[in-house]
């Protein structure tokens, strides 16, 4: 009998130490593969088969679907271009240039992975496709909670959150590398503590 409960408690602690130390090496790992421009972040082989292990749990742990090589990149951002975080009480402008791409997606998401939900009848995300832009194709974009001219960014409640740059079917996906990218300025413009 003792060697039962031995037994049991062994395989109880080795389970519990295996998760946990999956777990934990799962949230330290998340720099790996990761390449910065600017604010923004992005993981160009995430999805591909040449993605490192930890890259590939977290996928799985997560369920949150990749493009693969050649299809896009995805781009986050969770701190403005000085340093501070991105909050959803206050407005910035993201101006500057964005990579060549045949469309490209900007929306607001928790920290967690979740859409920012925007009030009923604001944009809770914009499509290249269909912004207001200048004489020369750049476009400048307005993301916060107060309503502005031109293109603007719903955001809503209180909080940290990320932006996410999706381009697709752009060359910078396939690239080797991502620092000679130009990518938009997140420039912090006020805040409502309200």
């Amino acid at each position: 009998m003792l060697y039962l409960v031995s037994l049991a408690l062994a395989l109880a602690i080795a389970l519990g130490f295996g998760g946990w130390s999956a777990r934990y090496a799962l949230d330290r790992s998340e720099d790996v593969g990761t390449e910065s421009v600017g604010p923004w972040e992005a993981n160009p082989t995430a999805g591909s088969v040449d993605a490192d292990p930890y890259s590939k749990a977290r996928l799985a742990r997560d369920g949150n679907l990749t493009l693969g090589i050649g299809e896009g990149i995805a781009f986050r951002a969770t701190r403005d271009s000085a340093g501070a975080p991105l909050l959803r009480q206050c407005s910035y402008r993201l101006e500057g240039p964005t990579p060549p791409a045949r469309v490209w997606t900007l929306a607001p998401f928790t920290l967690e992975g979740r859409l920012v939900q925007a009030r009923q009848g604001q944009p809770g995300w914009l499509v290249s496709t269909n912004l207001m832009r200048r004489e020369d194709n750049g476009a400048d974009i307005a993301v916060g909670p107060l309503a502005a001219p031109g293109n603007w960014l719903s955001v809503s409640g209180t909080g940290a959150y990320a932006l996410s740059l999706t381009l697709y079917d752009t060359p910078a996906s396939s690239s080797s590398g991502l620092g000679e990218l130009e990518m938009p300025r997140i420039v912090a413009t006020g805040c409502n503590h309200a």
